[in-house]
Parts: structure tokens; sequence; C-alpha cells
């Protein structure tokens, strides 16, 4: 079945293009949101060739297909009429209404955050590899490779609220140049200038809320912070941007639309930003960012163990995601964070289980997945192949490779490992725990070397040991090789 064959089976079998509010796509997964999800034939696309898995969880209806879900997405994409090359549709309001407030939140994160995971985790790679090179004695930072390859690193996640601001704006449907203007213009330059000097009083002063005022709008003091690398009043800027710029277009005469409703709807965010959102969002993301730390400190073995141990069931269940946000608000707000290690290993575990049974077996279908599943988890942590390919049909291997990855999580709560960078998973995650800037290797890197060696080669050796070519563990799911390609 070629590729198109397949985009238009899918969505015939979700309901048709009628019945799609939204699609997105992550590594392996297309994300829909659907209309009504009972009129998706669901146990018909589980028994379609190229589909691996249907999970539905979080407001979503997730088609898992394997390495090769962009060029599904992308033949999908001109038969959604209302799609464009981002793969936003416009939103059904009442639609989105009925889901759970968690569903609406959730749902926010992944389509505003997934289109830039790739580009932010190679910035991540990048930054990861010149803290290695730096820390090794093979560049100095003084140097211009240095300095330039440190600026393409680093734009990214310095300009972030403009990068927010254009798929938000795909988001909840306002014009993408305007939004891009919001998001630029709460990390203008000439705003750090101005914290730099000195304050005109203080606000609360001698309580624990006294905050340092330098500007006034209109004679309100202004609450300036720093917005660079955030993520939170961004989004909620352009949320309250769509809804603001909406109410100025119905007001607005037709021939003075064009630069008037940009003008209005520009000059209220802004303003509502800097006095409302910014501080009080970011004062949230610091509070949540704070309490994480607070369960972590409690007991950062268990806390680990449990989230390290947890976390193929989330990815099953497609609620993994509303876990990354905090992880970025950690490495955004305090410059490090806690919850990106206590998953470290479980790429290494389940690339270990499924290599042990690819060499054991003699089955050549399974044989095949199992290679490839393994150096997926292994190079980049997209386990999903695994997951839905070996593990879910032999319970006692998945079981395993959980208990292998809470192992894992706990040893790297119990050194209060911590990640410095956003990066990608699998082995480009390693460069992550280096901290810019330091001399010599912090502990949280050798020891995510050696959790992660562990957790692969204990994997490999307990697989191979007690798998077994019985009736029973015969392959159940159609060839991985036809779904990557």
């Amino acid at each position: 079945m070629s590729n198109q064959e397949l985009a238009k089976k899918i969505l015939n079998l979700v309901g048709g293009k009628e019945n799609v509010d939204k699609l997105i796509h992550c590594a392996t997964r297309l994300r829909f949101s659907l209309k009504d999800e009972f009129k998706a034939k669901t146990d018909e696309l589980n028994d379609t060739e190229g589909v691996l898995k249907v999970v539905q969880g979080g407001g979503q209806y997730q088609v898992v297909i394997g390495n090769d879900v962009k060029d599904i997405y992308s033949e999908l994409v001109p038969l959604l009429s209302k799609g464009d090359a981002q793969g936003y549709t416009e939103i059904d309001e009442e639609t989105t209404a009925k889901k759970t407030l968690l569903s609406r939140v959730l749902d926010v994160f992944i389509t505003v955050m997934v289109p830039m995971v790739g580009v932010m985790s190679a910035a991540g790679i990048l930054k990861g590899l010149l803290a290695l090179f730096t820390t090794a004695g093979w560049m100095i930072t003084d140097s211009g490779t240095y300095r330039l390859l440190f600026t393409a690193a680093d734009s990214i996640y310095y300009f972030l609220p403009i990068f927010i601001s254009y798929t938000a704006s795909k988001k909840f449907n306002m014009n993408t140049f305007t939004a891009m203007a919001i998001g630029a213009s709460i990390v203008y330059p000439t705003v750090s200038q101005i914290m730099s000097q000195e304050p005109l009083y203080i606000l609360f002063s001698d309580t624990i809320f006294a905050t340092p005022v330098f500007i006034a709008f209109a004679g309100i003091p202004v609450l300036l912070m720093s917005y660079t690398t955030t993520i939170i009043p961004a989004i909620l800027a352009i949320l309250v941007g769509s809804k603001v710029e909406k109410q100025v277009d119905k007001v607005t005469p037709k021939l003075l639309k064009s630069f008037m409703v940009p003008f209005f709807t520009l000059t209220i965010t802004v303003a509502l930003t800097y006095l409302v959102i910014g501080p009080i969002s970011v004062l949230l993301s610091q509070a949540l960012g704070q309490m994480i730390l607070y369960t972590y400190n409690i007991n950062s073995t268990i806390v680990s163990a449990l989230l390290g141990a947890f976390w193929l069931p989330m990815v099953l269940l497609g609620i993994h995601g509303a876990v990354v946000p905090i992880a970025f608000s950690n490495l955004f707000s305090m410059g490090y964070d806690v919850i990106l290690p206590m998953i470290a290993g479980h790429s290494f575990a389940v690339a270990g289980i499924v290599l042990g049974i690819a060499l054991r077996t003699k089955d050549t279908k399974l044989k095949s997945i199992g290679y490839s599943a393994s150096i997926s988890a292994f190079l980049v942590g997209v386990t999903e192949p695994a997951l839905y390919g070996i593990l879910l049909a032999r319970k006692k291997f998945f079981v395993i490779t959980c208990v292998l990855s809470g192992i894992a999580g706990g040893i790297m709560g119990a050194t209060n490992s911590v990640l410095y960078q956003l990066s990608g998973q699998g082995i480009f995650a390693v460069p992550s725990f280096i901290k810019p800037g330091e001399n010599g290797l912090p502990l949280g890197f050798v020891v995510n070397i050696a959790i992660s060696i562990g957790a692969f080669v204990i994997g490999l050796v307990i697989a191979y040991t007690l798998f077994k070519d019985t009736e029973e563990n015969k392959i159940e799911v159609r060839e991985l090789s036809e779904i990557n390609g």
C-alpha cells in the first residue's frame, strides 16, 4: 500500500475530513482531534497495514505509524481542505468546550510545542556538544567558532516567545504576523537595558513580595521580568490577543481592517501582557517548578524511580506530553531540570530488551522489527516502534523494561543528577548533563552514561536469556519494515 493510499484509508476510517477538527504529528503518531471519536472505526484501523496501533487519550485520537509518520502526514494535509502546511486546522470552539480542562490544556501545549521540538532538540544537542568540547579543552569560549556556534544553538531559546507566538497563532486562529510582533515585543532588548538601571521605587517594600519598579504605563507600575526562554507568557499573550483581535475585527469597518485590527490588537495585548499576563504567568511557572522541586527534595530517589517506571505506560496512554512542558519550564526558569533525568534510562532499557529478543528469535519478521526498533530507541529515544511492535505483545518483557527504567530513574534521583540543556533523547541527551562554563565533568554526566550502558546491557542479557520462540511469542503485528520503509 502506497503512502497516499494509506493516508486516504486512515482519513476514511477516522470518519472523513468532516470529522477532523485538527491534525498534527509527533515522532511516530498522527494526532487527530475528532469531533466524534465514535465515528472512527478503531478496529479496522488497528487491522490496517501500515498502522501500528490506535491510542485514545488526552482528548486526542492517535494513530501510531512509526518513523514514516511525516510522509503519511504530508499526504493527509492536502486531503484536509482546512489544513495548511503546518498541519493545523480551524478548531470548532463548541467541540473544544466539551473537552475536559486537562485535555484542553494538554492539547494546547502539544499543538504549540510539537512543531518546535526537532529544532529545539538540535539546538540543545549543539549546546551540549559545545559544553563537552570546552570541558575537554578542544575549544575555548572566547574563540569566534564557539561564539558563532553558540549563537546558533542559543537563539531559538532566547527568542522562544517569538517562535511560540507563531505556533500559538495557528492554534488560536490569529493573524500570524500580529502574534509574532507581540512575541517579539516581550523579548525586545531595550527592556533588558531598562532592568539594568536603578529602579524608580520598590513595590511592596519590606515584604517577601518586594519588587523593583523601573517604568510605569499610564501611571500603572509595570513589573518588568525577563521573558526570554519562557513558554507560558507567550501562549497566554496570544490566547488573549486572539480574543482581542476577534472583538476588534467585529467593530472595525472593512476598509480599515488591514491596519486598524493589527494596531488595536498589538497595542492592547502588549499592554495587558506587560501589566498582567507576563508577571502572573512567570510567577506561576516559578511556583510550579518550586513545587516539583519540593516533592523531589522530599525523596528524590522514590519520585524519580516512580516516574521512570511509569514512563512507558504514560507513553502508551499518550499522556506523557503533560510532563514535558514542566521540564521545559524548569530549564528556562531555573537553568536546570530534574524531571527529564528521571526518564533518561528508559530508551536504553527498551533498546536492550528488543535487541536481545531480536538476537534470540528465529522469526525473521520479529528479528527485523527488533533491530530497527532498538536502533530507534538507542539513537534518538523513540520507543513507540518497540512498544507497539514488540513489548505490548509480550507483557513479561514490558514489565521488565519498566522495572529497569524505574531503577535507572531511581539512581539518577539518588545522585541528584540534573540536566542543563534541552536536547534529543537517546545518546544525544548525554551532553546535556554538562553545565556550560564549568570545568570537569559533573556527576550527572558520569551517572547518566553509567545507567545508560547498564540499562542497555542488562536489558539485552535478560531478554536474550529469557526469550523463547514459543507459539505465544510469535509476531502479532504487521512487519515494521513495511511501516518504516
